[in-house]
């Protein structure tokens, strides 16, 4: 038995907290001692408690870089760390990915394990920027046991940045098991959503973050509504993206068209409420989100970015565009209206794809592997 500690930056139920979720919970079925710790969120914690996993919450853990609020995480960390004497530290994001990693050496902890989930410096960011991202990823990856990335393309992106020699390097894809998802009946989900049973939906669940390019999504809305008066636009998440988003939807008054729910508990539940899914990301690792939608049998429109192209086969289980394009988008969307037979031919190999290729047993399965000690 290995006493395991996952450690994430932010606890907002996002893909990456799925992941540590689904691992917490497959490592304690194998009779690990397992602890997560991340900044408190009840929702989060609340999901860990259900399955009997400790939490311990972190203080000082915030996604933006601060000298001395990261100085205070650093010392939170130490003491965390001396506290659980873990085997294994598994570590989810940047930020942490670093800090952690320092503090786990020198806390003597045995294995250290780092996920990418997409790197940072694929970002829209200034130059100088990235190469400081690229620098401390390389510093961060000497004190990293293994550095697991959920797509191919992560893995050769930072074999091209020289992040981390390749015997350090693994890619396992994200996995969701298509069997527990308890999805909501088409009318029931657009009832509880508040959503006309003839509304054309299009749909995504996402933090809303700049990456996430939901600004895509809004203005996409603008021809779309113009096309179509009874499409509507639903954007399922939370974050630091809200306020210009409803500031957009002000603008080009389409209060009508598209809605923002918040966060919402089990967020997948409502995805038979939708008929198309979209996610127009600027940047991804290799999104659950997108999973899900397949999984529910919702015909689906990414973003080429990041692992997403390693999901999605243009034309046969989804539609793949270039980000921030909002006229490839609607026009993607507007072809899945106009061509049904063509959108359910999309939704039974979507379904397939998951089943065969995306399993969470096999994702659990190989990240633990690498927890020997």
């Amino acid at each position: 038995m290995l006493k395991i500690l996952y450690v994430i930056t932010q606890s907002e139920l996002g893909g990456a907290q799925k992941y540590v979720l689904d691992l917490a919970q497959g490592a304690r079925r194998q009779g690990h001692e397992v602890t997560v710790a991340s900044a408190p969120n009840p929702p989060f914690r609340d999901a860990l408690a259900n399955d009997g996993i400790a939490f311990s919450e972190i203080k000082h853990s915030r996604r933006a870089l601060h000298f001395f609020t990261d100085v205070k995480l650093f010392f939170s960390l130490v003491k965390l760390l001396r506290t659980e004497k873990p085997d294994v530290l598994h570590l989810n994001s940047s930020k942490i990915g670093g800090l952690g990693a320092l503090t786990g050496r020198l806390c003597h902890v045995r294995k250290i394990v780092f996920t990418a989930h997409g790197w940072a410096f694929n970002e829209r960011r200034p130059w100088w920027q990235k190469h400081a991202i690229v620098f401390i990823s390389r510093f961060a990856a000497l004190f990293q046991d293994i550095i697991i990335c959920v797509s191919d393309f992560d893995k050769k992106t930072a074999l091209a940045y020289k992040i981390a020699p390749e015997r350090k390097l693994v890619a396992i894809h994200n996995g969701i098991d298509v069997k527990e998802f308890g999805f909501l009946s088409r009318e029931e989900a657009r009832e509880k959503l508040g959503i006309k049973k003839n509304d054309f939906v299009v749909g995504t669940i996402a933090n809303l973050y700049k990456n996430k390019s939901l600004d895509t999504l809004v203005l996409s809305a603008i021809s779309a509504s113009h096309a179509v008066p009874d499409i509507r636009f639903v954007i399922i998440g939370e974050g630091a993206e809200r306020e210009r988003l409803e500031s957009m939807i002000a603008k080009y008054h389409l209060s009508g068209h598209v809605m923002l729910t918040g966060a919402l508990e089990n967020a997948s539940r409502y995805l038979k409420a939708f008929d198309v899914f979209a996610l127009p990301s600027r940047k991804e690792g290799l999104p659950y989100a997108l999973l899900e939608a397949m999984a529910a049998r919702v015909p689906v429109i990414a973003s080429a970015v990041g692992g997403i192209p390693e999901i999605i086969e243009h034309g046969k289980n989804g539609l793949l565009l270039k980000p921030a394009t909002p006229g490839t988008l609607w026009d993607a969307i507007a072809f899945l209206m106009n061509s049904k037979k063509k959108a359910k031919e999309m939704q039974t190999a979507a379904l397939e794809t998951v089943r065969t290729d995306f399993s969470r047993k096999r994702m659990i399965e190989e990240t633990l592997a690498f927890y020997a000690l």
